[in-house]
């Protein structure tokens, strides 16, 4: 959907196509497009969305976390 690519992209919820090429979120957006089959409502669609990208970024955010959490308690937080 030409349409859905067109949405994500402009939105860029990661940041990344100032330097990624135009597919970089068609994981996403076929994951989006398969559920927007089942999905209904604009609530169930934006509580999906956010799972979608955190499935597909997800060992990077708990590496990010882990890295965060450290800090804030050695240094901000002893």
């Amino acid at each position: 959907m030409d349409e859905l690519t067109e949405i994500i992209n402009a939105w860029d919820p990661t940041n990344l196509m100032l330097h990624a090429p135009d597919d970089e979120y068609n994981l996403e957006i076929k994951m989006i497009e398969e559920l927007l089959k089942t999905t209904s409502s604009e609530e169930e669609l934006a509580k999906g969305i956010p799972n979608i990208f955190l499935e597909t970024c997800g060992d990077e955010c708990i590496t990010i976390a882990r890295k965060i959490l450290k800090e804030y308690r050695e240094h901000i937080n002893p």
